[in-house]
């Protein structure tokens, strides 16, 4: 019974297997849409939809067109179970590029993609067959349902595809001839749907000799992979095959954009390939990339005979046409210096609807710079100015080619001004849309040196430059070429020229002419000619290598000269500020005459020792009272901006920002000055300067951009000269006879290295050079010689102080209760009495000094003072003048106590033995 009873049970459960496979085949199904005249279009889903799909399904939807349609699908919701791209449990397929419907086709076919999950943006935007056919295939397994997709579909006409001859046993490669098609459009396979990977398509335009080829792209969208498009392209090429002149290589998104072809002959190549995202591992990694944008391209063409031959030869070697204009011209500065250009066909009437751009580019290099100048000789284009509705020419000067930057149009019969680029280039448009006919213009062109600096060039071709007051109150001008390296053998002049009541301010940026600071004169150099107040005492500066020239203020019109010689290597030269500013917008309340009579004084910067300030002017000019004598300065203290020493920086130096010129005169002509004057800023310690006759003068000039310091403290000295006889103080070693009201005032007033005013009979000798009046400087080896013996000192204090704790710690309590001392016992007396001062002494405070203790006769201890009691004290008044005054007599604890004396403790020590009792100090008021 037992076995009947199993076999019966495995029987129905077969049976139960074979009804639902059955039931599993029953859910396989087919759907056909065919085209047909009336029906060109409609929409397709999954079972149930928007409900659920059954599980178990495996159904095909065939889309069939006429032999020469398309079929466009569009999948408009979408969800399946699985997780994109591996969809291992449900998943739609499509292939859209069979030719048959025979199963062996399908095997055979590429698959467009097979999708799952529920994001509608990782399907194609729109698919469209290679062929007649689609094929979509739909499987769930028997885990889970979903909503399902929903789309619609329609059949297109296949001829839009087809443009020309068709290459036999080729997909996409037609060749178009001017002689059946004038014009038209060519889309990419399955345009605008998404296009298929591993295309090879070409398209050959061929015209008849004469006629030129117009393209524009009206729709474009490729993947872009890349700047140089590595994965789908589109390229045309300005010829009949591959082999000819690229016009360009694109891909990407794209507006509309129009080539025209040198010649007869263009030629596209639209290329495509797999793994954009590169996904290696994944099978279907090629339908990855679906959620970018892959609709190709639309291109419309038209062969042209309107357009100008661009064959003919240029007119001269530095003229050429721009491939893919349709007549922009190229000039470019060579051998050739000048030309000419022309409108299209020029003498002849201008072709009309056309937009031509002249570019003409000056030479451009660290060694020469070259502007453009432009000259019309003839013109002729109808239209009234300022609108010039009918066509018209504009120039940029500044090498813009948009026609929206143009400051004015010219048109009608008047030849338009000259004019001359900004830069190296100079861009003319000439537009003929809606114009009419006419001869258009003929125009001569030079390239003329450029040497990048702005300002006025007064002299073309040469770098001289002026700056008046009129033009600019301030700007900056450089070195030719900055901050580029200046070309060899070059002049260039800079003239300030200021209104009446100015003051030219200069400052400078960057300095580096070579690396040679001194011998100017055979090295590039840049001078300054500074104009005085008087014919007479104007002089010249050349300055050269890293030191910054200090800043300028000139009185009255300024020049400045720059020179470079040959090997300039890596000099970039200069950029300075220039301001033409009034004599109230400087700080100025500084300077002035002194007169010596003699004698000597100090000089200090505005604001010592604070901060002096921002474009700041001082001027001391210093008067000695015989023409015999000279002036002796002397830096007291001096602390401003920047450094006249090479050696404390690796870069630049000098006087950039804050300046002190030093006018020391000229021996031989005492009232001219035509030495140029020392230039000072920094630190300086302690130098003496010595002028060259009877009159001293110092500038302190600061620019815009100082921010300040200490400033200085100039000590100055009139001094005789050497073989006068002297009736003063003369020095040891200089020789100098100075006022005797200079000696021992603590300032060296002999020169360098002669203190003897200051050492002969003075109480306090001067300091030694790197000493103060509080004594020797402590150099940085003392400081450390006292670090290392302060260390040596803590460390044995540190050792001292271990050895008494460690030696505490080996006492007994009983030896450190006998080694304590005793407190004073109850029983002991002290006595002190207070004595009151004399009123002629104002004493505040008296400290009793211990001369003696001992017991008296009664049993107490007794304090004798130290003063006997012949002696007489003396103390001081509240006057700061000292005047004796007697003290009342010496008192002493034996005796009894009298008037004016009080007993302050007594302490009883009959039962106890007498000791001697400790005081330290007692004050008494």
């Amino acid at each position: 019974m037992l076995e009947r009873r199993g076999l019966l049970v495995a029987g129905g459960y077969l049976l139960f297997l074979l009804i639902t496979s059955r039931a599993d085949y029953n859910r396989d199904c087919k759907h056909f849409f065919n085209s047909t005249t009336a029906n060109k279009s409609g929409t397709f889903n999954s079972s149930s939809w928007p409900g659920l799909y059954p599980l178990n399904s495996h159904c095909m939807y065939y889309f069939v067109g006429l032999q020469n349609e398309r079929v466009e699908l569009n999948i408009t919701d979408f969800q399946l179970q699985g997780v994109y791209p591996q969809c291992q449990f449900d998943y739609l397929d499509i292939y859209a590029d069979l030719l048959t419907l025979e199963p062996e086709a399908q095997i055979s076919s590429r698959l467009l993609g097979r999708f799952c999950g529920d994001r509608i943006d990782i399907l194609p935007t729109h698919i469209i067959s290679t062929a007649n056919i689609i094929l979509v295939e739909f499987h769930s397994d028997s885990h889970r349902s979903a909503r399902g997709f929903y789309g619609s579909f329609r059949f297109l006409d296949g001829s839009i595809y087809e443009i020309g001859t068709k290459s036999p046993n080729q997909y996409c490669q037609f060749t178009i001839e001017s002689i059946y098609e004038k014009k038209g459009q060519i889309l990419s396979p399955t345009y605008p749907g998404v296009y298929p990977d591993n295309l090879n398509c070409s398209y050959g335009l061929h015209g008849v000799a004469g006629e030129r080829i117009q393209i524009s792209f009206n729709d474009f969208s490729l993947f872009h992979g890349g700047d140089y498009c590595p994965y789908d392209s589109l390229t045309v090429y300005d010829g009949p095959t591959r082999h000819a002149p690229v016009l360009g290589k694109f891909c990407g998104e794209h507006g509309p954009v129009t080539f025209f072809s040198s010649g007869e002959h263009l030629y596209l190549e639209f290329i495509t390939r797999t793994g954009r995202m590169g996904l290696a591992n994944d099978p279907y990694d090629s339908s990855v990339d679906y959620k970018f944008n892959r609709r190709g391209f639309n291109v419309s063409f038209s062969f042209r005979q309107d357009l100008i031959n661009m064959d003919k030869p240029a007119e001269s070697q530095n003229m050429y046409h721009i491939r893919g204009t349709a007549c922009d011209m190229r000039v470019i500065s060579n051998s050739s210096r000048n030309g000419t250009i022309n409108s299209p066909r020029y003498p002849k009437n201008f072709p009309v609807n056309i937009t031509c751009i002249y570019y003409i580019d000056g030479h451009y290099s660290q060694d020469r710079l070259e502007k453009v100048k432009i000259k019309f000789t003839d013109f002729s284009i109808p239209g009234s100015m300022p609108d010039c509705n009918s066509g018209y020419v504009a120039i940029d000067e500044e090498g813009r080619p948009d026609a929206r930057v143009f400051k004015e149009r010219y048109c009608g019969p008047y030849l338009p001004p000259d004019t001359s680029s900004k830069n190296s280039r100079l861009v003319l448009i000439f537009n003929t849309d809606n114009a009419r006919e006419s001869r258009g213009f003929s125009a001569f062109y030079e390239f003329i040196p450029d040497y990048g600096i702005p300002g006025e060039n007064v002299e073309e071709g040469k770098c001289t430059y002026l700056y008046a007051s009129k033009s600019s109150k301030s700007g900056t001008f450089n070195s030719p070429h900055h901050p580029l390296r200046y070309p060899d053998n070059t002049h260039c002049r800079y003239i300030f020229r200021p209104e009446p009541g100015e003051r030219i301010l200069i400052s400078f940026y960057t300095f580096f002419l070579g690396e040679k600071d001194t011998a100017c004169d055979n090295n590039d150099f840049l001078e300054i000619f500074h104009s005085g107040r008087t014919a007479g005492d104007s002089y010249s500066v050349k300055h050269c290598g890293r030191r910054f020239p200090g800043p300028i203020l000139a009185h009255k019109q300024l020049e400045i000269q720059f020179i470079s010689r040959r090997n300039s290597k890596n000099s970039t030269g200069f950029e300075a500020r220039f301001e033409f500013v009034h004599p109230d917008s400087l700080n100025t309340d500084c300077g002035g005459r002194v007169h010596s009579y003699g004698t000597g004084g100090i000089i200090v910067s505005p604001g010592f020792p604070e901060k002096y300030s921002s474009r700041t002017y001082c001027r001391w000019t210093i008067k000695a009272s015989s023409p015999f004598n000279d002036i002796l300065i002397y830096f007291f203290a001096f602390q401003t901006e920047g450094t006249v020493s090479r050696e404390e920086t690796t870069s630049n130096y000098g006087c950039q920002n804050a300046v002190l010129r030093l006018y020391r005169g000229n021996a031989r002509y005492p009232t001219m000055y035509v030495e140029a004057p020392e230039e000072k800023c920094g630190k300086l310690d302690g130098e003496p300067f010595l002028s060259n006759n009877d009159t001293f003068e110092l500038e302190f000039l600061t620019s815009s951009r100082a921010l300040g310091a200490k400033g200085f403290k100039i000590t100055w000295t009139e001094v005789h000269k050497e073989g006068v006889s002297c009736d003063f103080f003369r020095c040891s070693k200089s020789e100098y006879c100075i006022h005797s009201e200079l000696a021992c005032n603590q300032v060296p007033n002999c020169g360098r290295g002669d203190n003897s005013d200051e050492e002969e009979g003075c109480p306090t000798p001067f300091p030694k050079r790197g000493e103060s009046a509080a004594g020797p400087a402590v150099s940085k080896f003392d400081i450390l010689h006292i670090a290392i013996g302060a260390s040596i000192s803590s460390f044995f204090c540190i050792v001292l102080v271990i050895c008494g704790l460690y030696h505490r710690r080996r006492l007994s309590p009983e030896q450190i209760r006998t080694r304590r001392r005793p407190f004073p016992p109850e029983q002991d007396t002290v006595e002190v009495r207070y004595v009151a001062a004399d009123s002629s002494c104002n004493t505040t405070d008296r400290l009793l000094q211990l001369d003696h203790v001992g017991l008296n006769e009664n049993g107490k201890a007794a304090v004798t003072s130290p003063l006997t009691p012949n002696q007489n004290k003396k103390c001081l008044p509240d006057s700061a003048v000292t005047t004796p005054c007697e003290s009342p007599p010496p008192f002493s604890l034996k005796k009894q106590p009298s008037e004016g004396e009080q007993a302050i403790k007594t302490v009883d020590t009959a039962n106890h033995k007498p000791q001697t009792p400790r005081i330290q100090k007692v004050s008494i008021v």
